[in-house]
């Protein structure tokens, strides 16, 4: 029979339910289940994708981590922070102090001043002058500066003298050359050497001659705190100061004006000691001033004018003249307000038009002698009160220029050579300026400068007629002092006053 119960169909087309099979193998199983159910073999596949990311974020972590040290105590979260040892407190007996280093200030020889550079000065190494720079003397000095508020304390006119660099850019305005300063500090140091053991300068003419120092030393701005001139400065003002008390105020250093000399004396000593004043504002030295400054007052003559003794016969003495205006002006600057100094400088304007001729030139006693070596002097006393260009001081400025031109050239070694004339001409035209300074500036400053002695000092002139006399000429005595003053005031002009004389 043929058909499904046939033994040999059945055999063949179902050999499982004929036979026993062999055992089947993990993977032959799994195939077998991937093959029964595609929903299987998606679901295996998603859960080791899963498995296989989730390792890997942990790993990616652990590898990539670093500390957190911006975490609560430096510690990253989840660490427990140790505990903090106990404070020990520390050993005072093993602290370390350091030792303060040793500064040792600079020696004042260190500390010099030249032309090419400015005076460097450190206030904790500058002398201390226990008669003049005492802790009151030096508040004053500084109350008075910041009052005036001007140039550090100085008047207007005088603030070329106020340190280094003030006195350098008056030398550019006013075309001086650094020759020049080389040859002021030569000549002050040659002074520095010749000061005789009191403080005074000269064997004769003390009183002039230590007046004429100091205001070379005053010109370039130097007082006793300064670094080289300090203490020559504080002995030369003690000996005037001294012998000036001594004298009852008679700085000719004579118990009276009984001498031609002596009003020059007085007058250049006064123009001394009230620079002093206005650049210290030292009160030890105020009475001494008005006393002094009192005997010019009273010393003046009727027509405005002074004379040899402070006579007060008819007719004044221009050379004698011109000092005390020189004095009384220092004494208006002083802001001491000393009385009748501003009345005397008036009247004393008058005699000066009284002795000026139609030709510019001054006089001596009337204007019939009109002098070339007294037209500076006239013309710069009278700039010096009034500040005022008029035709008297144009036309004094015009009458030198034209002398020089004529016959008084400006040379050193010429017989009408005279260093007296030169020191008011160089002043009368700087505050004159424009084409008279340039002119002058160029005729006296290298003649000046050329002529200095290798020593700092200035050799005798060979002129005759010499207002200032044998002083221009003698190779000895007081005749050094007064040339070599002169010259350095001359070569100071460029800072030492300006044109504007308030």
């Amino acid at each position: 029979m043929t058909g499904i119960d046939s033994p040999a169909v059945g055999a063949h087309v179902f050999p499982m339910l004929d036979s026993p099979e062999p055992p089947k193998s993990l993977l032959e199983k799994l195939q077998e289940k991937a093959a029964a159910s595609r929903f299987f073999t998606v679901s295996v596949l998603l859960h080791v994708v899963i498995i296989v990311m989730g390792g890997s974020v942990v790993l990616f972590k652990r590898m990539a981590a670093v500390e957190d040290f911006a975490a609560a105590d430096g510690l990253v979260s989840g660490e427990v922070a140790p505990q903090a040892p106990p404070e020990q407190q520390p050993d005072v007996q093993q602290q370390f102090t350091p030792q303060a280093p040793t500064l040792t200030a600079p020696s004042l020889s260190a500390i010099t001043t030249t032309a090419a550079t400015p005076t460097f000065q450190v206030a904790s190494v500058a002398p201390v002058i226990k008669p003049i720079q005492t802790d009151a003397m030096a508040t004053k000095i500084t109350q008075a500066a910041a009052v005036k508020g001007i140039a550090g304390g100085l008047p207007a006119a005088m603030s070329g003298r106020n340190g280094g660099t003030a006195r350098a850019q008056m030398m550019d305005a006013n075309k001086g050359k650094k020759e020049g300063e080389l040859a002021v500090m030569k000549g002050l140091r040659w002074l520095v050497q010749h000061q005789s053991t009191d403080g005074s300068w000269a064997p004769d003419h003390k009183g002039a001659m230590t007046g004429f120092a100091l205001l070379s030393f005053l010109g370039h701005g130097e007082t006793p705190v300064s670094a080289e001139f300090g203490a020559t400065v504080q002995k030369g003002i003690d000996w005037l100061v001294e012998n000036g008390k001594k004298n009852d105020g008679r700085l000719s250093m004579t118990p009276a004006f009984s001498g031609n000399a002596h009003v020059y004396e007085h007058g250049i000593a006064t123009y001394a000691l009230g620079e002093y004043y206005t650049m210290t504002k030292d009160e030890r030295v105020a009475d001494l001033l008005r006393k002094a400054v009192g005997y010019i007052v009273s010393g003046q003559a009727g027509d405005g004018g002074w004379q040899y003794n402070f006579n007060k016969g008819p007719k004044s003495d221009t050379s004698v003249s011109g000092w005390q205006i020189q004095a009384l002006k220092a004494a208006h600057l002083s802001g001491l307000n000393i009385e009748g100094v501003d009345q005397a400088l008036d009247k004393a304007m008058l005699n000066l038009k009284r002795v000026q001729k139609e030709d510019g030139s001054f006089g001596y006693e009337d204007k019939e002698s009109g002098r070339y070596s007294l037209t500076g002097a006239g013309v710069l006393c009278t700039y010096f009160w009034k500040q005022d260009k008029d035709k008297s001081v144009r036309d004094g400025i015009s009458f030198i220029l034209d002398a020089v031109e004529r016959d008084h050239p400006v040379d050193y070694r010429h017989e009408k050579a005279d260093l007296y004339a030169w020191y008011y001409n160089t002043q009368a035209c700087l505050m004159v300026g424009g084409a008279a300074w340039q002119k002058w500036n160029r005729l006296f400053q290298d003649q000046v400068i050329k002529s200095q002695n290798p020593d700092g000092s200035w050799p005798p002139v060979v002129g005759k007629d010499l207002a200032g006399g044998e002083l221009q000429k003698e190779p000895g005595g007081a005749g050094p002092f007064y040339r070599t003053n002169l010259c350095i005031l001359m070569l100071e002009v460029y800072y030492r006053y300006s044109p504007t004389m308030k």
